[in-house]
Parts: structure tokens; C-alpha cells; sequence
């Protein structure tokens, strides 16, 4: 029986080097950044990769209404670094993929939730697929199903145990969360360190198949093919009637005595906001207009 260990596998030595290199990028920022509304180079926000391109659009639309203030998006900490960084006062606002949970909330950190959005399962865009049903969905996490209906191969795009996105995936259902956990176990798959990396996978291997934010498609114009589960598709609108159920929230996170990023926050529930947000697939929070 072979075993599959780091140096014989290089794409989880990919992974593990990516996720090194988000703590390396966490531990290089300036150790104390000065606060408050006058701080001369401006806001500093990072977190989760799926928020990174549509952040930097609000900000745009932002900066052309006048109501901007210099910024820098770092890239992707994931939401727990971005905490991180932001309890440390490396960083003003924090961009997370999930709530707060309550030792968070007790240490005085602030959360706008200001937007939630649709996962898709996507694969190249070339795939002969038009939709996945969750039994097939099951098959192809567990590795029964190692071809596409339509022909060729389907190679699954793993994240690793502790992702927003694969936690998610595994509350669908008792035989879903099984199937996560074969995919887990099973050897040589191409596995992505970050959302962005995700992404790439998804757009360059050939039968790829995996979990992606269609926000996150939509604001980084990635050129992957999104699937109907059951016959649903991953719309905003779906979700909001109710009919698509896999979803994240984005919630903007501060310390509870910060000035700087208030401005920015607020803006985040402005109707400009919203427009831009509805424009690239997302829900905004509180929704408003059509």
C-alpha cells in the first residue's frame, strides 16, 4: 500500500507553503501602526481571499464619489489572520467569512455584516457539464465518480479541513459531510492554499471541480464554468428565495475603539455600495431595492 507524505506529494507541499507564507505576511506587517482618522497612509484591510477583489471595487467607487481616504488591501490572511492581524493593530479592518464567534465578540471587536453570497460548484470552462445533483456531488468528493457524464476527467480542487468553504460544504448533509471526509484522505489531489489559488486551479486544470464564491468569480472576472445544484442555479436571487442554501456572509470587522475605518464601514451599507455589490452576484445586508 503506497502512502502519500509531503515529499511525495508536491501540491501539498504547495498548500502548506502558501498557508506559511500568509503567517510570513502577517508577521512582516508594521508591528504598531499608528491610529485613528489621521493616520497619513490610510486604511490597511485583509482577510479572507474571496473579499479581496470586491473590497478594492468598493473602495474605487468609493474614492470616485469623493468619500475615499488611501487604502491598501493586503492579500489573502484568511479570516483568522485578518483577526489576527487586527487584534495585533497591524491592520484597521478585518474581511471574514464567517460570524464572530463569542470569545471574539467579548474582546471588543465590532462586525458589519454587509454582504452574503452565493458558493458555486465550478469547474473549467471547457467541462462538458451543465449542473451537478448531490448524489453526484457525494460521488465526486468520496472519489467514486472520476468522470464527467459528459466525458473526461474530473479532477477535485481540495481545500484544506479548517476552510470556510469546505465547513460549509460538509453541513449540506450527514452523506455529504462523509464524502468531505474521504476527499480529505484521499491522495495526490491538487489542493489550494487560498481562495485565489482556488481559483486558479479551477480556471487551469482541465475537469477541474470545486467550491468557489460567485462573487469572487465575478469580481476577478475568473473564467470558470458555474454548475446548477439540482437544478438550481447560484444566484443571488435563488438564494434569497430560499431555493439555494450554500452561502457566505462577508462581515467587516474593527476594534471597538478604532475612528479610522468607520468611514469605510459605514460606506459599506451605503446604496452606491449595494449597487456595486448586486452588479458582482452578492446579496447586500441590509438588502435594498430590487
Amino acid at each position: 500500500m503506497s502512502r502519500s507524505t509531503d515529499s511525495q506529494d508536491p501540491r501539498r507541499r504547495v498548500a502548506r507553503f502558501a498557508m506559511a507564507r500568509r503567517a510570513l505576511l502577517i508577521a512582516a506587517l508594521p508591528a504598531c501602526l499608528p491610529q485613528g482618522a489621521a493616520r497619513a497612509e490610510g486604511l490597511t484591510l485583509g482577510g479572507t481571499g474571496m473579499a479581496i477583489a470586491i473590497i478594492r471595487l468598493l473602495l474605487e467607487e468609493q474614492r470616485q464619489l469623493g468619500l475615499g481616504q488611501p487604502a491598501t488591501v493586503l492579500n489573502s490572511l484568511g479570516s483568522a489572520g485578518g483577526l489576527a492581524a487586527l487584534r495585533a493593530g497591524r491592520i484597521d479592518v478585518a474581511l471574514v467569512g464567517r460570524p464572530l464567534t463569542a470569545a471574539e465578540q467579548a474582546q471588543g471587536l465590532a462586525a458589519t455584516t454587509f454582504a452574503t453570497n452565493p458558493l458555486a460548484f465550478a469547474t473549467h470552462e471547457d467541462t462538458p457539464a451543465d449542473g451537478i445533483t448531490t448524489a453526484e456531488l457525494a460521488d465526486a468528493l468520496g472519489g467514486e465518480m472520476t468522470s464527467w457524464p459528459g466525458g473526461g476527467p474530473l479532477r477535485l480542487i481540495r481545500r484544506d479541513r479548517t476552510e470556510g468553504d469546505w465547513i460549509l460544504l460538509a453541513s449540506l448533509s450527514p452523506e455529504i459531510a462523509q464524502a468531505v471526509d474521504r476527499a480529505h484522505a484521499r491522495p495526490g489531489l491538487a489542493t489550494a492554499g487560498t481562495d485565489q489559488e482556488n481559483a486558479e486551479l479551477l480556471e487551469r486544470i482541465p475537469g477541474s471541480f470545486g467550491i468557489i464564491s460567485v462573487g469572487q468569480v465575478m469580481a476577478e472576472r475568473r473564467r470558470v464554468k458555474l454548475l446548477p445544484l439540482d437544478g438550481v442555479p447560484p444566484t443571488a436571487q435563488a438564494m434569497a428565495a430560499g431555493r439555494y442554501r450554500l452561502s457566505r456572509a462577508l462581515t467587516a470587522v474593527t476594534r471597538g475603539d478604532s475612528g479610522a475605518a468607520a468611514g469605510f464601514v459605514a460606506f459599506l451599507t451605503s446604496p452606491p455600495a449595494q449597487a456595486v455589490l448586486r452588479a458582482h452576484g452578492y446579496l447586500p445586508v441590509p438588502a435594498t431595492g430590487a
